[in-house]
């Protein structure tokens, strides 16, 4: 079984772990997102210091997984101040992107319904380009985080696949 993890410290210098089962990426489908994710999470969200956490798990096309991590510290001015990270492979191997840059197209009724991503594989790599779009949200409340969940329907190139964007904040 291949896990992929992606180590972070939060702006408190916390650490904070995001893993995958490479398993778990492969069996994603729509169009529900499901009621447990498909990351686990070790650390502690210190929300005097954080605003939210992005967690994106996608499969695209037979082969292809992605997992990504972002952290947005709290005053973050935009998406260009989170502290992010992301994986791309197969079942078998991961490679870290040099890159992942993440956007979300909301509606007028504040709920998401694009995503847009650009994975840079290497300094000088041309972007694989990713567009999806929502096909099913969700939420939940574990304790003191609040977890908002949308499933998209994603293409690349040829490929398609499916997303679900975790957006974890604190519960209000």
């Amino acid at each position: 079984m291949t896990e992929v993890v992606l180590e972070f410290t939060d702006p408190a210098g916390d650490p904070l772990r995001i893993e995958w089962r490479a398993e778990a990426l492969a069996a994603l489908s729509g169009p529900q997102p499901d009621s447990e994710p498909a990351w686990t999470l070790s650390g502690s969200l210190d929300w005097d210091e954080l605003e939210g956490v992005r967690i994106i798990s996608a499969r695209l096309g037979a082969e292809k997984l992605l997992a990504i991590g972002a952290l947005r510290p709290r005053g973050a001015g935009g998406h260009g101040d989170e502290i992010i990270a992301g994986v791309l492979g197969d079942p078998l191997e991961f490679d870290r992107l040099d890159e992942p840059l993440v956007s979300t197209e909301y509606g007028p009724d504040g709920d998401v319904r694009r995503l847009g991503l650009e994975l840079y594989t290497g300094p000088d790599s041309m972007p694989i380009r990713v567009a999806g779009d929502v096909i099913a949200t969700g939420s939940d409340s574990h304790g003191t985080v609040r977890r908002e969940t949308a499933a998209f329907e994603l293409r690349s190139g040829g490929d398609e696949g499916i997303a679900i964007l975790d957006v974890l904040t604190p519960e209000t």
